[in-house]
């Protein structure tokens, strides 16, 4: 198994199962019964810490922060659209201006996930700030409004920026060494299961390898399938 491949998760899912068949199979006459405890102490571990890491404080704020900075923007460029509609022409060509940029730059932005969503934020602000349309969104008395999507944004990417922070702070302490011992329960379990079945062989062993053969299949499947999403999301973010 490649085990530099896995992330945390996968690598607990992975030999959550492979523990899970182990504690009902028949073991009877095998000699792997430290192993499999050992690995069965070191997932329970390593479950006890992703749930702490899934249960962030984080993930609520967040998710209030990004509805918070999604209103903000609807509201400046619905007041924006709002502007066009005006009967001085002065006014209405101020809103377009505004809406092009806007448009330019995605009008569901908001829409979007919250990496997509921060790096279109961060070139709209940048256009917006130029001091051509700072004077239009002014002639429109809609600075306030600008200067809530603004801080809004700010306030979303700060936050995120924290938990970046504190979730690394987490693995340096807790998931490395989780995921160290883990790795090494596995891979003490696996060589203990082909030692004896080549010097003492069994059809028990021989099932047993077959079902982890089968479960480190599957998870390959998965990394594969992650790598070719993260570089399709590389893509999409290069390009926003």
């Amino acid at each position: 198994m490649y085990f530099s491949l896995l992330q945390l998760n996968d690598l607990l899912g992975y030999s959550n199962e492979i523990n899970t068949y182990l504690q009902t199979a028949d073991m009877e006459g095998l000699q792997i019964t430290t192993a499999v405890n050992k690995l069965s102490g070191n997932v329970e571990k390593g479950l006890g810490v992703a749930n702490r890491t899934k249960s962030s404080q984080f993930t609520e704020r967040l998710r209030f922060f990004d509805h918070r900075r999604d209103e903000s923007f609807i509201a400046f460029r619905n007041f924006m659209e709002a502007s066009t509609h005006r009967k001085d022409d002065s006014l209405v060509q101020a809103g377009e201006q505004i809406c092009r940029s806007i448009r330019s730059h995605n009008w569901s932005l908001f829409s979007r996930g919250y990496k997509v969503q921060s790096a279109k934020m961060a070139s709209l602000i940048k256009e917006l700030d130029l001091p051509v349309n700072q004077e239009l969104i002014s002639q429109l008395t809609a600075l306030s409004w600008y200067t809530d999507m603004v801080e809004d944004n700010t306030a979303f990417n700060q936050l995120n920026e924290d938990k970046s922070l504190s979730v690394k702070s987490e693995i340096d302490y807790d998931t490395e060494e989780v995921y160290k011992n883990v790795r090494i329960a596995c891979e003490e379990l696996f060589e203990a299961i082909e030692v004896l079945n080549r010097i003492a062989p069994n059809e028990k062993y021989t099932t047993i390898a077959q079902f982890i053969n089968e479960c480190t299949q599957k998870y390959m499947v998965v990394v594969r399938s992650r790598n070719t999403k993260n570089e399709n999301a590389k893509t999409e973010v290069t390009e926003a």
